[in-house]
């Protein structure tokens, strides 16, 4: 499938449901305006396209001070105006204030890639709004009960669609509440990444997500809690860790409370993360493959 194929589908997507312009969109194509060929009942899954993102611009150097670490990162800048940018891959279910967080990063230089796609498990996802307004295509993937099987788009088409049609470098899990399939956790083995809202492995797994954690956390009498990130594998929170966070709770704070701590946090480790694997600066172990952050600016020093 040409990328050609992918825009013009895209087109007829938008320019045949009312309304998807505003903000509202439909989940699926009427059956009246379905075409026939095989070529579109495939793309007919893909839901929500718009055209390619627009290409991000990094951050101006010229406003750096001049002293030993500003030096550094604007000889980091330099050698990253070399390569090209990374395609990031966002998953989310909610509102994607994480994926917003990562978006942010790219448009200042941080993180030297873009966000290429975002792939979402609800159509009335927040993120969704927010991607589209900034023209980046949208998957919706697996989709909810009410959405027909011949119109859900299967594990690999999603692998091919983002390893073959959207060249994707780099996946980032934001508050995806699906498991990921098998054959995308093998093509994205060490550059798939997801954000937990607690120091795992503790309050981890199936379900634990959002505000159960931080109620589960404050319930637990625990007096520390803080984001990790970690890299995906098959099953829910048991990838191996490469960054966490870490806050003190007071006996005081609610649920609530910490949550908007830790959510604070999330926003500061995740592109952080992020544009270490973006830059190739996350190495692995060879005892047990956990991976390493090497320094933006000493390359000698490891976190």
């Amino acid at each position: 499938m040409t990328s050609s194929s992918f825009s013009s589908c895209a087109s007829c997507f938008l320019q045949n449901h009312q309304g998807v312009g505003g903000g509202r969109y439909s989940r699926r194509t009427s059956r009246q305006s379905r075409p026939s060929s095989s070529s579109s009942r495939r793309q007919r899954r893909v839901l929500f396209l718009r055209v390619c993102a627009a290409q991000r611009t990094s951050g101006n150097d010229d406003d750096l001070d001049e002293d030993e670490d500003a030096t550094k990162t604007k000889q980091q800048h330099q050698r990253n105006e070399k390569k090209p940018k990374k395609n990031i891959a966002v998953f989310i279910s909610g509102g994607g204030s994480n994926m917003r967080a990562v978006h942010a990063a790219c448009e200042t230089g941080e993180i030297h890639g873009q966000i290429s796609l975002v792939v979402t498990s609800s159509y009335n996802a927040g993120g969704v709004e927010w991607a589209m307004d900034r023209d980046v295509p949208v998957l919706l993937y697996p989709g909810g009960k009410d959405l027909e099987e011949s119109e859900r788009i299967s594990p690999s088409e999603l692998n091919e669609f983002l390893k073959n049609e959207y060249k994707i470098d780099v996946v980032l899990l934001a508050g995806y509440l699906r498991l990921i399939p098998p054959e995308l956790c093998r093509t994205f083995e060490n550059k798939m990444l997801n954000i937990h809202p607690a120091l795992l492995p503790a309050f981890g797994g199936r379900g634990m997500h959002g505000a159960k954690v931080h109620e589960a956390v404050v319930n637990s009498g625990a007096r520390f809690t803080g984001p990790t990130v970690h890299f995906v594998n098959e099953n829910f929170d048991e990838g191996k860790i490469v960054a966490q966070r870490i806050i003190r709770i007071d006996p005081s704070w609610t649920a609530e409370e910490v949550a908007r701590r830790v959510l604070k946090e999330e926003h500061e480790v995740f592109p952080e993360v992020v544009a270490a694997l973006c830059d190739d600066r996350i190495e692995f172990r060879e005892t047990d493959g956990v991976g390493v952050i090497i320094d933006k600016m000493d390359s000698n020093k490891r976190y």
